[in-house]
């Protein structure tokens, strides 16, 4: 790993230390980040474990991804973007395709960026220094060593939150889209399953709830349940992109069938709506993306009626409010399915990144687009009081180990070093 500065008009800051930054002229809002691989892999070349995990879990298997892998990622701030992100004092983490996570704040001006390669990387929850991420197979926790992410060994002094791999959760395949943390469970949307279920480590998912037109468990995505709003530690509403009970029936009708739905009820609030996703209650109204239109819309529950609070040039998917601002993930359209319907095929050329509206007024106030190596954001999740923060995917931490403990009400902590388990073995001899 290394690490740069950078200089322009934006004035002198340190990058993060899995990705350089740098101003690409001559426009001062378009930055080049090099995504460096982790410890000793090659990143042109992909040969790191991560990668080898990462793409052979993708939609398509065993496909050459050149550009998702690129060394160089570039972003483009539109209007006001990162300004809005600096002075929130806060950090987007962003679930990515191809595959990944990364966390984003900005500082003095400039994108702070570290990434990881994780397979099949879906939906994200938040709580006060953690992070949970599913997988393909699996749900991973991160836990930020706060206490000692200042003498990271890699660039002592920097950060000011490294998360690490904490506990793992083998769910076999759920597809788990919207998640959150409810003490310390996580409620998580098992689209496979079409339930919200618990994940605790007792079993690989326990059901909770289930739409009333899917009465049994069967593992064939009957609905595309997808969304949830998880307010005041309840579920309050899902979203589904049909109430079918057949194999992937929601297929059929997917441009215009979705629906959202009161929890516990399970009554239908809203209907005919073009891939709903994301469902937020936000100052005590409902806020509800429509990726097929590539809207924001704002539903009351009591009458159904919707109106249209943002309009947006990507595929909407993935909601988190903070400060007043709302983020919203954008994505592309996935060539490979071909033309699928959808209102939004119509709109002209799509972007992938993150846009960021007045949560009063839906005013846009701007959008940060990925130029390569981002196809589409499944979810977005915010990190507050972080604005230089590292993410090590398992690999990588097993490369430079952190412990943190506690000691009464003190919290101490230290980073293994190699040198460290070499010298215990040694002592330990064949003990």
């Amino acid at each position: 790993m290394r690490s740069t500065e950078t200089a322009g008009v934006f004035g002198r800051s340190r990058t993060v230390t899995q990705c350089e930054v740098r101003l690409a002229p001559p426009s001062p809002d378009h930055f080049a980040i090099t995504c460096l691989a982790p410890h000793g892999a090659d990143a042109s070349s992909g040969t790191s474990q991560d990668m080898q995990d990462s793409s052979a879990q993708t939609d398509a298997p065993g496909t050459a991804l050149p550009d998702a892998y690129s060394p160089l990622i570039n972003l483009r701030d539109t209007d006001r973007f990162l300004p809005v992100l600096e002075a929130l004092g806060c950090t987007l983490a962003i679930s990515r395709r191809p595959s990944g996570v990364a966390l984003l704040g900005v500082e003095k001006g400039v994108p702070t960026l570290s990434a990881c390669l994780l397979p099949r990387s879906m939906g994200l929850a938040v709580a006060p220094d953690r992070l949970a991420i599913a997988t393909v197979r699996e749900l991973m926790i991160f836990a930020n060593v706060r206490a000692i992410a200042a003498q990271f060994p890699a660039k002592p002094d920097y950060y000011d939150a490294v998360f690490v791999p904490r506990h793992t959760f083998y769910t076999a395949y759920c597809d788990l889209h919207d998640m959150a943390f409810d003490g310390q469970v996580v409620l998580a949307v098992n689209t496979r399953w079409s339930c919200i279920c618990v994940i605790d480590g007792y079993f690989n998912f326990t059901p909770i709830w289930q739409p009333p037109f899917v009465p049994e468990l069967s593992p064939d995505d009957r609905c595309h349940l997808n969304g949830m709003a998880f307010h005041d530690r309840k579920v309050r509403f899902a979203t589904a992109l049909g109430t079918t009970n057949t194999s992937y029936g929601w297929r059929a009708g997917m441009a215009d069938s979705g629906v959202v739905m009161e929890v516990p009820s399970g009554r239908v609030i809203a209907s005919g709506l073009s891939m709903p996703h994301s469902p937020r209650v936000i100052n005590g109204q409902l806020y509800v993306l429509e990726g097929g239109r590539g809207q924001v819309l704002r539903i009351d529950p009591e009458t159904g009626k919707s109106t249209v609070f943002a309009k947006l040039p990507g595929f909407t998917h993935g909601l988190a409010e903070y400060g007043g601002v709302i983020f919203v993930g954008l994505s592309k359209l996935r060539e490979k399915r071909g033309p699928q319907g959808l209102p939004i095929e119509e709109e002209g050329e799509l972007v992938a990144g993150v846009a960021a509206l007045d949560a009063a007024s839906g005013q846009l106030l701007g959008i940060l687009h990925f130029f390569n190596g981002v196809d589409e954001v499944f979810d977005v999740q915010v990190i507050p009081g972080v604005k230089r923060a590292e993410i090590l995917a398992p690999q990588q931490w097993f490369e430079s180990p952190s412990v943190v403990l506690a000691q009464g009400k003190v919290l101490r902590g230290m980073w293994e070093q190699r040198a460290d388990d070499e010298l215990a073995e040694e002592a330990g001899g064949n003990d």
